[in-house]
């Protein structure tokens, strides 16, 4: 089977969407699409008629790149009032010679739940900390192992319905099925995940637009998570109010000219515009880069300090990710904020090396986990649909990006 899937992640600045193809273990990027967001506010829906046109823009610039409709997606909600709970459960195995399934695991996890989760919210993960078969042997996945009972311990997350109803509600009303939702944290650390990031305590942060959002996981598990109200606007504000810029000049400055580190820049370099005073002023970059450094410090301060918070743990690494982190410099700032600890969540799948695809790259490896744990074959695209992309390949010519990956994963 052809195991092809589509996740999108609506952010305050941008949406995000991308589909991908599972391919003897392996991610290819089919397509990707973006468009700015109108409609959000700190993440938060709040002009459904705004978002609903900035999300059928993008679906459409997927389709037309995949040559295909899209008709089932896994969505990225928004986690304010985030609550996450430690619970246990216990189920009997009633399978053939007592072989524990995946349909015996998610029982076990679906009745971890039970009294846990108040009326007003949704459950949008369930994280395995540990299983016990017979009350006795502890593993971490008990799949095909022999019991006659089957107990797990779990870190359940939850946001309110309000949320999660407020995206899915629109991608439905514009004919799309929601297969799956999941939380940007838990979707930024599946971006990375591997088996040394499970042996550790790492902090993630993801500064968005008007909101940062940190997140503590221990051992692969979302254990604390703090949103604060602080994001790369701060940025276009700083440079706003020393130049008088409009808002749409002060994100065209930061973008097109902007350095994280005044390392990096160009004390030589000058940059004439019209403000929104209409007085012809000239932008050195130098100075340009000392408001952005001292910003950005602001905010790289701002979040160690919630980490503290969160944890007094020893944190192995402080990874960031976003669409700021892109900005030249912004690495070698990182290091200077955290040292060794600090890093950039980077992505090096071809077609979506830019790391403000993480989240919704994240949320298509965490649906795919949670498959295999349930021994679940699943696709969103039949092969029906696989045909019409091929097709649609024919007719973009073997030249194009798309029609040389589906050359090389189809043929």
């Amino acid at each position: 089977m052809r195991k092809i899937y589509t996740s999108i992640d609506i952010g305050t600045d941008e949406i995000k969407a991308i589909t991908i193809e599972e391919y003897n273990d392996k991610i290819n990027v089919l397509a990707t699409a973006e468009t700015p967001t109108k409609g959000v506010k700190k993440g938060l829906i709040v002009d459904a008629n705004l978002i609903t046109n900035s999300i059928k823009k993008t679906i459409k610039i997927l389709e037309s790149k995949l040559g295909t409709k899209v008709e089932q997606i896994i969505a990225v909600v928004p986690s304010n009032n985030i609550d996450i709970n430690i619970t246990m459960g216990e189920v009997s195995v009633n399978t053939e010679n007592n072989i524990i399934d995946g349909e015996t695991i998610f029982n076990c996890l679906q009745k971890s739940l039970k009294g846990h989760v108040e009326k007003d919210m949704e459950v949008v993960s369930i994280m395995p900390i540990e299983y016990k078969i017979n009350n006795e042997k502890k593993v971490k996945n008990p799949l095909g192992l022999v019991g006659e009972k089957l107990s797990s311990k779990q870190v359940v997350v939850s946001v309110p319905k309000k949320n999660v109803y407020s995206v899915v509600g629109i991608l439905e009303n514009l004919g799309i099925e929601v297969v799956d939702i999941v939380i940007s944290s838990i979707a930024d650390y599946y971006a990375i995940k591997n088996s040394e990031y499970d042996k550790e305590i790492i902090a993630l942060a993801n500064i968005g637009k008007e909101k940062s959002v940190i997140s503590i996981f221990n051992k692969g598990i979302l254990i604390k998570e703090k949103i604060i109200s602080q994001g790369g606007n701060s940025i276009d504000e700083a440079i706003s109010f020393n130049f008088k810029t409009d808002d749409k000049q002060s994100k065209e400055i930061k973008e097109k000219y902007g350095v994280a580190n005044r390392k990096y820049s160009d004390s030589d370099e000058n940059y004439e515009i019209t403000n929104r005073l209409d007085q012809k002023i000239t932008i050195n970059q130098y100075v340009l880069s000392e408001i952005i450094e001292f910003k950005l410090l602001e905010v790289l301060k701002n979040i160690k300090n919630e980490i503290n918070n969160l944890t007094n743990r020893e944190i192995s690494y402080i990874m960031v990710t976003g669409a700021i982190d892109s900005m030249l410099g912004f690495n070698a700032l990182i290091e200077d904020a955290y040292g060794r600890q600090g890093q950039i969540l980077t992505i090096n799948i071809i077609g979506i090396r830019d790391s403000k695809y993480s989240t919704s790259y994240g949320a298509i490896k965490y649906f795919i986990e949670k498959l295999n744990l349930r021994e679940k074959e699943y696709t969103m695209m039949t092969e029906e649909k696989v045909e019409e992309m091929l097709k649609a390949r024919k007719r973009m010519g073997t030249g194009s990006v798309l029609g040389k990956i589906f050359g090389r994963i189809f043929e």
